[in-house]
């Protein structure tokens, strides 16, 4: 039954997964306005956490680039997650769930494990997966094109039933080599904060 759970709840991380690669395409789709960065505290809408922010980048909402979105993009977000219908929070200090969520990417297609490993971010147990992912063929571009492929690190940490979510894209491995490290200084200085108390 453990095992069985396990398995379910890397299942709905793949969901959550998806929806943070589709961030690109939304970015494409839709005209975004970009701010520099000239300030690098972070603090979320709700209080709740805190970033620093590279300077120089720029930046929309939770999205940071330093030259565009198709040559990198970092992500960073905080919100609900449950297991299944119940409402259980997930944790990520069990051993089979890292496994599970591996074995869950690694048989999406176009997708290749480089690396997972449990992490601590601010306390929490946490996890850090990197990867590739080949983007579908395009079926209009020229015979013997290569595949478009998108190399990602993704960071996740749960408190309760919040979800605290990191990552970073990059479609060259300069890129990749250049700025990896400013992504990880980021997620290295997420703090959570106390909740604000409402005025008497």
């Amino acid at each position: 039954m453990r095992a069985r759970a396990a398995l379910q709840a890397g299942l709905g991380w793949v969901c959550l997964w998806a929806c943070l690669w589709a961030c690109p395409s939304a970015c494409s789709a839709t005209e975004i306005e970009w701010e520099r960065v000239e300030d690098p505290r972070f603090v979320a809408e709700d209080g709740s956490y805190a970033l620093e922010l590279p300077l120089g980048w720029v930046r929309s909402e939770h999205s940071l680039t330093r030259e565009g979105w198709e040559a990198q993009l970092i992500s960073f977000n905080a919100g609900p997650v449950l297991e299944a219908a119940n409402g259980t929070a997930i944790d990520l200090a069990a051993p089979q769930l890292l496994v599970a969520l591996q074995d869950e990417l690694a048989a999406q297609p176009g997708v290749e494990v480089i690396d997972c490993r449990p992490v601590t971010l601010d306390a929490l147990p946490g996890f850090r997966m990197h990867f590739f992912q080949e983007a579908p063929p395009d079926l209009e571009a020229d015979p013997g094109t290569p595949a478009d492929s998108t190399e990602m690190v993704l960071y996740g940490a749960v408190e309760g039933v919040t979800l605290y979510a990191f990552s970073f894209e990059s479609r060259s491995p300069v890129t990749l080599a250049r700025d990896l490290e400013v992504f990880e200084r980021l997620v290295a200085s997420f703090e959570r904060l106390e909740p604000a108390r409402p005025t008497p």
